[in-house]
């Protein structure tokens, strides 16, 4: 069996931005904060590093705690729902080129299983493919809920596609994804990585980081399956 797990933002879907305003709408609520621009890049983190990165924009780290964390992300899945509905409403969700293509022909073949790995909680990613409706591809993930580093939730997520193939042994895994952090994390989890010049970070931008490959988009399946069934990290 060969896993194949996927981030979610910038990979396969965009939502006009819809993530960071609920971020803002809940740092306003539990921190009394006005955020209503970029004064921290997501691309490629975890939920918990954004939110104690706009913590510590603000001077306001020692504001991080067990209650202040489940009062923020609480806050947080509520105003994603919001703004998932209304996004879906204006057609901001955008299904990025080949995704479909791509899932429907993994799903097809028994030799692959499909995953998530993404620094979404998972109740906000779920949040997410629903509102973009893929959802229904996916049965196993690590996530931002499970750890606030991306390598390690890459292993969960790992571990838990093994259990779900069990008996069958996992042969390889590929992690795609679009920023250099999910090349450097999926590397140092022991996976192969696909990068995909989908979103912000460009071919030049990806190149540098050395991915195991690299395509503009995922229009191009034959050559990604062709590159999952041969090709892996040793």
């Amino acid at each position: 069996m060969r896993l194949v797990l996927f981030d979610i933002d910038g990979t396969l879907i965009l939502t006009g931005g819809a993530g960071m305003r609920a971020f803002y709408r809940a740092m306003r609520q539990v921190f009394d904060l006005a955020v209503s621009r970029e004064v921290v890049n997501p691309d490629g983190k975890t939920d918990p590093i954004i939110a104690r990165e706009f913590l510590a924009h603000f001077g306001m780290e020692d504001r991080w705690n067990p209650q202040s964390r489940a009062a923020l992300f609480s806050a947080y899945l509520a105003a994603l729902e919001d703004e998932m509905e209304r996004a879906q409403g204006s057609g901001s969700i955008h299904i990025l080129p080949g995704v479909v293509e791509l899932l429907d022909t993994l799903s097809l073949k028994p030799e692959f299983a499909i995953g998530l790995v993404t620094g979404n909680l998972e109740e906000g990613a779920r949040i997410k493919l629903a509102r973009a409706g893929l959802d229904h591809y996916f049965r196993f993930g690590g996530f931002g809920s499970d750890s606030e580093d991306r390598t390690m939730l890459i292993r969960i997520g790992m571990e838990r596609g093994a259990r779900r193939v069990a008996p069958a042994a996992v042969r390889a895994t590929f992690v795609i994804g679009d920023t250099p952090l999910d090349i450097v994390h999926g590397r140092a989890a022991g996976a192969s990585v696909i990068a995909v010049a989908s979103a912000r970070h460009t071919v030049t931008d990806l190149q540098g980081h050395y991915p195991d490959l690299l395509v503009p988009d995922l229009t191009d399946s034959a050559r990604i399956l062709a590159f999952m069934k041969k090709g892996s990290r040793p």
